[in-house]
């Protein structure tokens, strides 16, 4: 860029009128003039012609411009007056290269055409006078007196026109220190370029390859700015365009060098300085000169200013040096480049010292690059030899794990041929040293007990690229066998594939592990198969039976009388009865199938194939030897008997759920059925399906009591004798199915009470009942007596009665506005806990009901024990007293008998208008029944119509 400011001189403007051409006297002592100050100036169209200008007047001796329209020309003209006759040739030079069309017409004192010459970038170089980079003209040395020069210019770019009249003589000496200079600053960067390029191909460097890249670009922009290119291959069209071609490049290959010093700049900055680089290089494509330099003077600025920023943001502490000298000569190579494309852009001429002072900047700029880069590099070697000292550091370390870790370590090849082992490996297999172990061990398949597990564990390596932690047994030097855990890896190192791997001692642990699977699957007390077990060999059973249509039988045994023994003797007997037993029971399954303790005193027996259909036989073979099995403890015998359910398997069998749930039934038939016997499950078995039917009712109140699957009912009590303010009726219950259906409690309460489930339903009843109370605020107020169903079960429970009293205190219900009902039967079995429940609820103010009374054997007996409040007279007697004259004397006597005692009565079933006259016809105080309400959802009351 510099190198044309030294060939180009620029010049400047303002209009002044100029009526005559300017006269220049030329004497012998003139070896150089500078004619672009002594020339006037005209802008015409750019058809205008000679002959147009030569008659027009209105010349002026600046113009001011810095470039032309389209459709215009510049003229400028002189004249010289030659006042010698000299032997020396002069040479009128216009020294830019880039001037697109430049029309030069000598003529003499008599305005006759002496010569012309049509020179300019945009046409054949060889139609130039001199071969020559810019445009010379040669006036002949017989040339004497005065002649006049036109010179027309058409031209794009900025119009910089520095115009000289030089000798032969000048023009030569000039010529040879402009090449002496380009020579230098050629040879100069060459070898700076070559230099960074070889020592790249040793070092492998990229920041020397892009600088080796830049100098060669720089020389190159230089070169053809200056015109040396197109002299050199005689195309001068596109000066400006592979400049800027040649600058996008430059600036590209800058950011490079640029970027590997600072090292941690983001891809995004990285992206965008290139990005500005490829601008540059389109703006070739446009055809205007003025616009290709505007432009690439603002991507100048923009790179530099970017480049700069960047290099202030990303530098690194330890290359405080290559990033300072990278800093200033980064400043003054932008500097320079955008100062001198801002002169070149205005048109502004800079005189040929201050060219000069630019040119030393740039090489100044570039040897500080060079020399950034080499102290650049001299931290990446300091850094590497920190590197290399850390890796060397890290080796020794490593050697020290070595050679001291608690793990064998070694390093063979695939064929077993070992290389490298530590102490460890040799302690773990007996040997005293690497050495012995290297010289004894030939092969690494020595060190397994079966030589076959290290081709198992080749396949599993070549597979999956690593084992880890694969446990196999070794073998020591003695010959003593033990386990190890080995974790290896296949490494290949120059062309070499070996095996690296750890080798650690796991006896101990393998052997607990051993006991841990036996104690997994086998009862810890018998030794025999557990309930676990069991099940994972029946449900493969199973699966075989329904793959094969093979056979199937599962036998389930519940030992009788065996709590005898627990209560009277301890469990410490207990254990030792089962154990002993145990092994009895062995005896007789063992090579038949397989024996499990499923529970406290249950055994399973699982018979597959042939075995199954001998299962009675074995079944009896086992009810025998629990027969006659006695046991001893103290001094005291005591024999046992066994319940056995026995399952044959068939296809409506599909899980081992299921065939357990059976065989679990058919033993508790076996039970029910006077024990010490073996029941085999049926479908067709009455007593069978009333006892899953119950196992069914009680899953689903389960489900019920954990989903609020309930539902409170209620039904009216009418008053037989007096008209009663408020709501007096009992709380029922109801069931809703899967299906939302409503079941009645006829259907699940028998199995809640014969599996003690009862309780639970009260403390739902009680705890939803006093919510809704609670929440009903209005309905509690008017709320006269509710009746409330309890069963015996929950009369002996004491956690039951806490949660009823801090019921009535937690949602703050009256106790005299609760009756709890009772039932006969339940409460003479339970008499103590129900006397003791009754006392503690009436001192509180609540009432009692004897619910059902007279359906039990003793019911008068017992009426005087139990301080009830009401009675409730059985349905059965009251439906139908209007037809059967026992059940209407029962009923009489009943009510007396209340009465007497002061007791309160109620009739249940009363579905009847007949049957309420008649029963209060009889004195009786309180009717129930169809005839007064039906039972409906609490959620929907409605007042007693």
């Amino acid at each position: 860029m510099s190198l044309i400011l030294i060939l180009i001189s620029g010049f400047s403007t303002s209009l002044v009128a100029a009526d005559k051409s300017p006269l220049i006297d030329v004497s012998h002592n003139d070896t150089s003039i500078d004619l672009r100050s002594s020339m006037t100036w005209l802008i015409t169209d750019k058809q205008t012609q000679l002959s147009d200008v030569q008659s027009l007047q209105n010349w002026q001796t600046q113009f001011a411009p810095p470039r032309l329209e389209p459709q215009q020309s510049l003229w400028g003209k002189l004249e010289l007056n030659f006042q010698h006759n000299s032997q020396d040739n002069y040479f009128l030079s216009i020294a830019n290269p880039q001037l697109n069309f430049v029309d030069v017409y000598v003529l003499d004192d008599k305005s006759r055409i002496l010569s012309s010459y049509l020179l300019g970038a945009n046409r054949e170089f060889s139609q130039r006078p001199v071969n020559h980079r810019s445009f010379v003209i040669p006036l002949t040395a017989n040339q004497q007196g005065r002649i006049s020069i036109y010179v027309k210019i058409v031209d794009d770019g900025p119009l910089v026109l520095p115009i000289e009249l030089s000798t032969q003589t000048s023009t030569l000496a000039k010529e040879q220190f402009v090449f002496v200079f380009v020579g230098f600053l050629c040879g100069g960067l060459s070898l700076l370029a070559c230099y960074f390029l070889i020592t790249y191909v040793f070092l492998r460097s990229p920041i020397r390859f892009w600088f080796a890249v830049s100098c060669g670009l720089y020389l190159l922009l230089s070169l053809n700015i200056g015109g040396f290119i197109s002299q050199l291959i005689g195309i001068t069209a596109y000066i400006t365009n592979t400049s800027n071609a040649i600058f996008g490049l430059l600036l590209i290959s800058v950011a490079k060098v640029c970027f590997a010093i600072l090292e941690r700049v983001p891809i995004f900055w990285r992206y965008c300085s290139y990005f500005i680089g490829f601008l540059s290089i389109a703006t070739g494509l446009l055809q205007n000169t003025y616009q290709q330099t505007y432009i690439a003077t603002v991507l100048a600025c923009v790179s530099g200013g970017l480049l700069l920023i960047l290099a202030i943001c990303y530098h690194k502490k330890d290359k405080i040096l290559p990033n300072l000298i990278g800093f200033i000569a980064l400043t003054l190579v932008s500097t320079t480049s955008i100062v001198q494309l801002s002169f070149f852009l205005n048109g502004t001429a800079v005189v040929a010292s201050l060219s000069w002072l630019f040119t030393l900047a740039s090489v100044v700029a570039i040897v500080m690059i060079a020399l950034a880069i080499e102290a650049h590099e001299r931290v990446l070697v300091k850094r590497q030899q920190i590197k290399q000292q850390t890796t060397i550091s890290d080796l020794q370390h490593f050697y020290d794990l070595f050679r001291n870790s608690a793990e064998g370590l070694y390093t063979s090849t695939l064929d077993g041929g070992l290389v490298t082992v530590n102490p460890a490996m040799c302690n773990l297999f007996g040997y005293q040293d690497e050495t012995q172990l290297l010289q004894c061990v030939s092969n690494a398949s020595q060190f397994y007990a079966d030589p076959r597990d290290r081709e198992l564990l080749l396949g599993e390596l070549h597979q999956h690229g690593k084992v880890i932690g694969k446990e196999l047994r070794g073998l020591r030097k003695d010959g003593s066998e033990f386990w190890f855990s080995i974790s290896t890896q296949i490494k290949q190192e120059n062309a070499t594939k070996y095996m690296f791997g750890s080798i650690f001692d796991v006896t101990e642990r393998k052997q607990s592990n051993i006991s841990l699977e036996f104690l997994a699957s086998h009862d810890s007390l018998t030794g025999i198969y557990n309930r676990r077990e069991f099940e994972k060999r029946l449900n493969a059973g199973l699966i075989e039976a329904q793959l094969n249509n093979s056979e199937l039988t599962l036998l389930y045994m519940d030992l009788d009388q065996f709590k005898v023994v627990n209560d009277t003797c301890g469990h410490k007997a207990g254990d030792l009865l089962i154990k002993q037993l145990s092994l009895k029971l062995q005896d007789v399954v063992q090579g038949k199938g397989v024996l499990a303790r499923l529970g406290g005193d249950e055994f399973g027996v699982l018979l597959l194939g042939d075995a199954a259909q001998m299962a009675y036989l074995l079944a009896n073979k086992l009810l025998n030897t629990v027969k006659e099995f006695r046991f001893v403890w103290e001094n005291r015998i005591f024999t046992l008997g066994v319940s056995i359910g026995q399952v044959p398997w068939f296809q409506d069998i599909k899980t081992s759920e299921q065939l357990l749930s059976m065989a679990d039934s058919a033993c508790y038939m076996a039970k029910e059925m006077g024990r010490n016997q073996i029941h085999t499950y049926s479908f067709h078995d009455k007593q069978m399906q009333r006892y899953e039917s119950e196992i069914t009712w009680v899953s689903d109140i389960n489900y019920a009591l954990q989903h609020d699957c309930f539902e409170l009912y209620y039904q009216h009590y009418q008053s037989l004798k007096n008209t009663i303010e408020g709501h007096h009726y009992e709380i029922l219950l109801r069931m809703r199915d899967q299906d939302k259906k409503i079941i009645s409690p006829g259907s699940f309460l028998p199995a809640a009470e014969r599996y003690n489930l009862t309780s639970k339903i009260d403390r739902w009843v009680i705890e939803h009942y006093f919510r809704w109370l609670a929440a009903n605020p209005e309905h509690k107020s008017q709320l006269l007596r509710c009746n409330i169903n309890l069963s015996g079960h929950s009369l002996a429970d004491k956690d039951l009665k806490l949660f009823i009293l801090n019921a009535f205190e937690k949602y703050s219900i009256p106790y005299k506005k609760i009756c709890f009902e009772i039932t006969e039967s339940m409460a003479i079995v339970k008499m103590d806990e129900t006397l003791e429940f009754i006392n503690t609820f009436h001192r509180l103010g609540c009432l009692f009901s004897l619910d059902d009374f007279g359906s039990g054997f003793s019911s008068y007996s017992y009426l005087k024990s139990l301080p009830v409040d009401q009675v409730k007279i059985d349905g059965s007697f009251v439906k139908d007293i209007l037809v059967d004259p026992i059940d209407m004397a029962m009923v009489n006597s009943i009510n007396d008998i209340a009465k007497a005692m002061g007791i309160e009565t109620v009739a249940e079933f009363v579905e009847s208008s007949e049957i309420l006259v008649e029963l209060g016809k009889m004195g009786v105080d309180y009717a129930q029944g169809y005839g007064v309400a039906k039972p409906k959802s609490l959620n929907e009351f409605t007042n007693l119509g």
